[in-house]
Formats: structure tokens, C-alpha cells, sequence
């Protein structure tokens, strides 16, 4: 795993927000909920995680909400549905937001090219706001070194925009892609629309958010992170050791300015499902914004991007439907749209099925692995089967 995922394909948040089988349950099973209790405490047993806060609502009340494990291992403090993580990704959704508030205020349009707004970044007048909030911008990935030492290095470093501009021109190769081709998942892309809602919305980042964002969903623990912030009740981030030995090493320390507007935020489970509920309830963006951030986009070609199938793999490729920050997909046979997020220490899964009402929030404080793989699978079957039992 590279040393910072945001969060890329592959990792914890859009391998996992495929399809799972429904199963009945019958009269006299087990609550579904004792099936998330056993699959959490599973989880922090085998040492796939820390620490596990899950919170689930339906129609803005909360139906379950519960953390397991350590939120932190020298102090023995126990992980609460109130524990603030590093929540990675799920970030670019907010970042999104504020773009379409700032286009339903006329200040700019999700058809602008960059150049726009940042005129000397190559190629700014070919590609526009749509094609990098939906990954078909054909921008590679700043994140994407050489070597994991190299971006653990960089990523110790305060960076202010300028700083993080440049360190991104030196992406290698800058467009993997002719843009329009192609989807490939970019955190460079979701880092310049941060930089261009702070530069159009005229506000730093942690007023911008706060006063676009959460204050309108009610949000009461989430915010632009900052390490040298005294945050009560935050989560200490581990990853597993590389040899898959037992026990956990300190994730490598990194900057909150460098993931920007890609991956920056901290919240708790009980936030994020308040921030899904008044996204889609229309507390935070009209009803053509939402229809854009959750529409599956397209290429030039007019043709929905496809997955590739890995070497070897059987089968179709199938479509990616990604909106804005926004990914559609089938879990226990209903729409859903989510997004995941990884960042050193942390991995976490937001997932909605908007026609239910029904939100629910995953939060570890580990690094997606090959170790955490197993158990956050079946843990989130567990709590979408236990969700929409809820029905």
C-alpha cells in the first residue's frame, strides 16, 4: 500500500462499496445487529483494526451507534461512536458540495476549465471542473511516488497552496491520460477544486467548510483536520506491521495540509451519517446539485467509463458510476451511494441508500492491509444486511 490513499481503486473505499447477496432472515434468528457486535469485536480480536466506531440512521435517527476496541493503544481509551478519525475521502464529497453551492451561486460552472482559476497549470484549458470532480480528467496522482519513503518524507512537511501547487506539477508522468478517455481515480484533481472553492469562496479552509457545510447539515465534530489542533476524544491512527506479525506500529505522521480538499477532514460515525442525511434531504445543496453530484458521468465518447479487469479475471468489465464525490452501487439488492476513504492510519466507509432513508458510518483506525481486508469486508456486509433489515 502506498503510503497515503485517499482514497485509490482498490483500497477500502470503492472496492467495498460493491454488491453483497441479500439473505432472509427468519422469525426467530438472532437480531442482525448481534451479527455487526460479533463481526466488530472480530475485527479489533484478530487485529485487523484497533479500534471500530459504526453509527447507522434511518430518516435522521440514529438505529445503532457503538465503537469497540482502542482508540488509543498506550492510553487503553476505548473507541465511541464520539471518537474523531481521519475520515480520507469521504472528504471529496464535501469539497463537491461547496463547488455546487458556488455554482448555484453563479460564481462558477462545473463546465469551467481550470485555467480559469489556476491558468499556468499545463494543460488547464482542456480540462474543466465536471471532468475532475468525476475522475475523467486524465490527472494522475501526486500521492503516487517512487518509492513509499519518498511521499512519507514529503508528507511530514506544512504546505500552503503555492507549496502544494508545485509539489504537484511534479507529478510523473502529470496526465497518464488524454482527459475525457478515460476514469482514473485522482487525488491531484479533488486537491486543485479544494484550492479553487477556498480561491472562489474567498475564505480559508476550515471557515469555508464550517460555514458552507457543517453548520448547515448540524454537524458538531467534523473539521478541517489539523495535527497541532487539541482535539479531545481523537482517534490515534496504527497500521499492521508488514510482515503480519502481531500488534500495530504508529501510522506515519502526516501533514492534513497535503491531502487538501482530497482528503482532509476528521469526524466521527454519528456526524457522518447526519452529513448524508441532510446532503440527500436537501439541507445542503438544490435539487439539480445533488442530481449532478450523484448522476454516473460519462466520457467524451458519451459512454459510461469501465472497470478493467484485473490479469487473468473472467467475465464483462463492469461500468463505473461515479458522480461527484458520489459512488452508485447495488448493496443488498438496493441503490446505494457512497464513498470510502484511507489515509495514514485510517480507513473508512460512508454508504447511503437514499430511497430507505437509511445511512450508515464505518470508521477503523488502521490503514487499509491485506490483514484488515477480511474483516472489514464481512464487517461491512454485516452492517449493511443489518441496516436495511431495518426497513
Amino acid at each position: 500500500m502506498d503510503a497515503l490513499d485517499f482514497t485509490r481503486r482498490g483500497s477500502l473505499a470503492l472496492a467495498l462499496g460493491g454488491a453483497w447477496a441479500a439473505t432472509a432472515r427468519a422469525a426467530d434468528a438472532p437480531s442482525p445487529w448481534d451479527a455487526v457486535d460479533a463481526a466488530a469485536r472480530k475485527t479489533v480480536a484478530d487485529e485487523a483494526s484497533p479500534g471500530v466506531s459504526i453509527s447507522v440512521s434511518r430518516n435522521g435517527k440514529l438505529v445503532y451507534s457503538k465503537g469497540f476496541g482502542s482508540a488509543n493503544l498506550e492510553t487503553g481509551t476505548p473507541v465511541a461512536p464520539t471518537s474523531l478519525f481521519k475520515v480520507g475521502s469521504i472528504t471529496k464529497q464535501f469539497t463537491a458540495a461547496i463547488l455546487m453551492q458556488l455554482m448555484e451561486e453563479g460564481k462558477l460552472s462545473v463546465d469551467d476549465p481550470l485555467a480559469k482559476f489556476y491558468p499556468s497549470f499545463p494543460r488547464a484549458n482542456q480540462i474543466t471542473l465536471r471532468q475532475m470532480l468525476s475522475h475523467t480528467s486524465g490527472l494522475g496522482n501526486y500521492t503516487n511516488t517512487e518509492t513509499r519513503k519518498a511521499f512519507i518524507d514529503a508528507a511530514r512537511v506544512d504546505y500552503d497552496d503555492d507549496a502544494l501547487y508545485r509539489l504537484m506539477l511534479g507529478t510523473k508522468p502529470l496526465y497518464p491520460h488524454e482527459p475525457g478517455t478515460i476514469w482514473d481515480y485522482s487525488n491531484t484533481a479533488y486537491v486543485l477544486l479544494g484550492m479553487v472553492a477556498q480561491k472562489v469562496g474567498g475564505e480559508p479552509y476550515p471557515v469555508l467548510y464550517k460555514r458552507r457545510l457543517f453548520d448547515r447539515a448540524g454537524l458538531t465534530d467534523t473539521a478541517v483536520d489539523n495535527a497541532a489542533t487539541v482535539v479531545p476524544g481523537r482517534a490515534s491512527g496504527y497500521t499492521s506491521h508488514a510482515d503480519g506479525s502481531p500488534g500495530f506500529d504508529n501510522a506515519s505522521f502526516i501533514s492534513m495540509s497535503i491531502p487538501g480538499g482530497a482528503g482532509f477532514l476528521r469526524s466521527t460515525s454519528i456526524d457522518l451519517c447526519r452529513w448524508h442525511t441532510a446532503l440527500f434531504g436537501g439541507k445542503v445543496v438544490g435539487a439539480e446539485s445533488l442530481k449532478l453530484m450523484t448522476t454516473p458521468h460519462r466520457l467524451k465518447s458519451g459512454a459510461l467509463p469501465m472497470q478493467a479487469l484485473p490479469p487473468g479475471a473472467k467475465g464483462a468489465p463492469k461500468p463505473i458510476e461515479y458522480g461527484f464525490g458520489l459512488q452508485s452501487s447495488t448493496i443488498e439488492g438496493r441503490h446505494a451511494l457512497g464513498h470510502g476513504g484511507g489515509i495514514n492510519g485510517f480507513a473508512s466507509m460512508l454508504q447511503s441508500f437514499p430511497a430507505d432513508g437509511i445511512t450508515y458510518a464505518v470508521l477503523l483506525n488502521c490503514e487499509a492491509s491485506a490483514k484488515l481486508a477480511p474483516d472489514s469486508s464481512a464487517l461491512l456486509a454485516a452492517v449493511a444486511k443489518a441496516a436495511v433489515a431495518t426497513v
